[in-house]
């Protein structure tokens, strides 16, 4: 029962001072908020499972191909062939997720993420249909026969207005009437966290609607992405990897064991390819909201241990009365452990805060397709951020508790021995200032490399992104033909370069990437005439007219392309500077000829590297070739970039209207600023940087309170010496330079051991610095002299109190 009087003890000590207490709340709770929330994502991205029935039974099955990558699919004989001769799951399902598909409802058109599945998909997960029903065997049982979609709850109420008529109705996709059989359970988006699907479709309408050309029933052709499977009773998941991986082998597909291997994971969180990708960057803001936690805990350290010294002839008197040095011990460790479980509420209200703003850089990529993620507080949650308040009780409270319990009973009891105390307990007080001061700064010398390289990126190399906006028209979703695709090209072109506000319009093909990103383009050979052995695999981009002049890309030699360069003219192509290095190191590249796809080409014109400067990865040779004399019309899909004079935001609903005044139902996508595109292709390096800036800027202020701390508990604890120093004649500012002197010292202690953290930190950064090296002198120096201000100015405070302190009051007091 003691461990009640303990606790009500506490509650008492605590509202014995409540302004400490507050501070300490916010001081341990904004720690805790930010773990709790960077752990909330964790969850959502790693570790909660999909809501459905036993998702423990259920597994994902990939195929990982040459390259590493979980995405070489299987064919739609193998999937057959893994579905009728397992043993191991009892319901074996495919599926095709689809991004890109166009829908066009009574009064608009909208791009929406779907995938094509098998007949048993939504019994596998052991779903039931909020309305109508699933699929049927015989609906998918012959390509492009059964037109039929099951829709999700959402779009049934934000599209339907939750019509229960919609069962039975049509609804256009891609070009094709599909008839709505059923709505899928209200909160179900699919299988894969963070791309929530609205529309699912039977796996033999992909040829119909335009994906995957016409080879449903081919071994060499990979139209499945992935198989979702429930497990029979009494099977494990490397009992089951290893018996499918015997099926694939007797299927005979062409795709042998050597090129692609069968791999098989629970079906919680992200896919194997996003985690790799996650992975790194939610590592690292784990770490930094550790470290803001570690600054947290300093300090709450430094203000136990000035209470403790408070308290110091109270535990003195216990002891003395008997008490065991374990029997206080505890007494003061529940009052630790009360404060940080009270921090923990505070902390799961920051995290709210925390993670919606966390989720507002994840909500949508650059591709302009909306990711949703379940933030929900599950017990996970709950359970980690109980687990980071017990922690972090433990390590304020262990040491404070140590140090106060083991003293001098007799000295402590004696009439001033509290400065001694204080004494003896400064060195470990100004300790942690130090490592706080250390902390900090390390964070924000990592902040400020991480908000130059955004800045870099944001600002574009060697091309402008400011007024640019940017969108993508897929006319092959309208099954538009090659000469129809052409002539619709021209004519976007040329109503949009028709339009007041519009500067500039240049395009390049929409499947080879974002139109400024030089990490984007598909791959070709790239040779010397002569030399097609030592060929070079150069990513390109097909591209349109005014490209570089629109961009503000220099050209650096040559031309740009012009109308003259068609189809029946020469072929000519125009290198970026790091090819025509490659190629051509000691000579101009100009007239030169390449042999690209074994036809000769010749080089009309260099361009400056658009790729940002990284020191993990150098800029790779790129080629541009122009887009009509490369096949125009056999792809339906054009990335638009277009030069604006005002905001790209108040003119792309022009620019929209525009396209449809061509036709209203060509899918537009992808429609925003080139810089809000930027950011969201850079989404690691801009997330980083938002997180490490605040919790720099936090972790500084943290530095500050316990610098400020520290300096006043040691003016009132030296009164007496202060006065008597004062009574012998020093001046007002020999007693500035004292104090000052003693938080510059713990400052500079602080900052020389930040600086080798710092040093290592930035290591860790090299991947998303651009423009900026991990040693760049400008930030160590900015961070440093930050800190040592502030730290002046924590400092400035208690050295002005202790200027003003009375002499004859001081003595007399004493």
């Amino acid at each position: 029962m003691t461990i009640f009087q303990d606790i009500r003890y506490g509650v008492r000590v605590l509202l014995a001072s409540p302004a400490t207490t507050l501070v300490m709340l916010l001081i341990l709770g904004v720690g805790i908020g930010a773990n709790t929330a960077i752990f909330s994502f964790v969850n959502a991205l790693f570790l909660k499972p999909p809501a459905l029935e036993h998702p423990d039974e259920i597994l994902k099955v990939f195929a990982r191909g040459p390259s590493g990558h979980y995405g070489a699919g299987f064919s739609y004989p193998e999937y057959v062939a893994l579905r009728d001769h397992n043993k191991s799951f009892s319901s074996l399902a495919a599926e095709t997720q689809i991004a890109q598909t166009h829908v066009v409802f009574s009064n608009d058109a909208r791009e929406l993420r779907g995938a094509f599945v098998s007949d048993n998909y939504f019994s596998t997960l052991g779903l039931r249909p909020l309305l109508g029903r699933f699929f049927l065997p015989e609906e998918n049982a012959v390509p492009d026969r059964n037109p039929v979609v099951v829709i999700g709850a959402e779009l049934w109420q934000s599209r339907f207005h939750a019509d229960p008529a919609v069962v039975g109705s049509t609804i256009n996709i891609n070009q094709i009437l599909f008839h709505v059989v059923g709505v899928a359970p209200a909160g179900f988006q699919g299988v894969h966290a963070g791309d929530p699907q609205q529309l699912w479709m039977p796996l033999m309408m992909l040829h119909g609607a335009r994906y995957f050309g016409s080879c449903p029933h081919a071994f060499d052709c990979s139209v499945i992405d992935d198989l979702i499977g429930r497990v029979a009773d009494g099977r494990r998941p490397r009992q089951a990897e290893d018996e499918l991986r015997r099926i694939v082998e007797w299927s005979a597909s062409d795709w042998t064991d050597a090129k692609r291997q069968l791999a098989i994971f629970p079906i919680i969180g992200f896919d194997p390819d996003d985690r790799a990708y996650y992975a790194t960057q939610v590592r690292l803001l784990m770490g930094v909201a550790a470290v803001l936690l570690l600054v947290s805990c300093a300090n709450l350290a430094g203000l136990f241990l000035a209470r403790s010294l408070a308290r110091g002839k109270e535990i003195a008197v216990r002891l003395s009365l008997g008490a065991s040095r374990s029997r206080v011990m505890r007494q003061l460790m529940t009052e630790s452990l009360l404060l940080s479980l009270l921090s923990c509420a505070v902390g799961l209200a920051f995290s709210l805060w925390g993670r919606n703003a966390l989720a507002s850089f994840y909500n949508v990529d650059s591709e302009g397709f909306t990711h949703l993620f379940d933030l929900g507080i599950d017990w996970r949650v709950l359970v980690f951020s109980f687990g980071v308040a017990i922690v972090t009780g433990l390590l304020f409270g262990l040491l404070p508790a140590l140090r106060a319990t083991r003293q001098d009973l007799v000295t402590q009891l004696k009439e001033g021995a509290g400065a001694a105390g204080s004494q003896r307990s400064g060195w470990l007080r100004q300790g942690l200032v130090a490592g706080q001061i250390a902390l900090s700064l390390a964070l924000l010398v990592s902040a400020g490399l991480l908000v130059r390289s955004s800045q870099t990126l944001r600002q574009g190399t060697n091309f402008d992104p400011e007024h640019m906006a940017v969108l993508r028209a897929r006319t092959e979703l309208l099954h538009y033909s090659p000469q129809q695709n052409e002539e619709f090209f021209r004519q976007i072109v040329e109503r949009l370069k028709s339009l007041p506000d519009v500067e500039a319009v240049t395009f390049v093909r929409g499947g080879e990437g974002l139109i400024w990103n030089s990490r984007n383009g598909r791959e070709l050979k790239v040779s010397l005439p002569g030399g097609e052995a030592q060929a070079l695999q150069v990513k390109h981009h097909d591209i349109g007219l005014n490209f570089f002049p629109a961009l503000r890309i220099p050209m650096l030699e040559g031309r740009d392309f012009n109308e003259h360069d068609g189809p029946n003219a020469p072929l000519v192509a125009i290198l970026n500077q790091t090819l025509a290095n490659r190629l051509w190191p000691h000579s101009s590249a100009l007239g030169r000829s390449l042999v690209v796809n074994q036809q000769r080409v010749q080089v009309v014109g260099v361009a400056a590297d658009t790729q940002p400067a990284n020191s993990v990865e150098p800029p790779a040779p790129y080629l541009f070739l122009p887009f009509w004399q490369s096949d125009p019309g056999k792809e339906g899909d054009l990335r638009l970039a277009v030069r604006v004079k005002a905001d790209p935001f108040a003119v792309l609903p022009e620019i929209r209207r525009a396209v449809r005044q061509l036709d209203p139902h060509v899918p537009i996508g992808e429609d925003m600023s080139m810089i809000e595109q930027i950011e969201a292709e850079y989404m690691p390096v801009m997330l980083t940087r938002s997180v490490m800036s605040y919790c720099g800027v936090i972790a500084l202020c943290l530095s500050a309170v316990g610098l400020f701390s520290v300096l006043t508990y040691f003016v009132r604890t030296r009164t007496r010496e202060i006065g008597i120093r004062m009574a012998l004649g020093a001046q007002i500012s020999s007693v500035l330079r004292l104090i000052i002197g003693q938080g510059l010292a713990m400052s500079v202690a602080g900052v020389t051991a930040g600086l080798v953290l710092a040093l290592v930190a930035t290591r860790f950064l090299a991947a998303w610095l651009y423009g900026v090296r991990t040693l760049d002198l400008g930030s160590f120096l900015g961070a440093a002299g930050l800190l040592l201000a502030v730290a002046l100015i924590a400092s400035y405070l208690p050295a002005r109190r202790a200027a003003q302190v009375d002499p004859m009051i001081a003595l007399r007091q004493e």
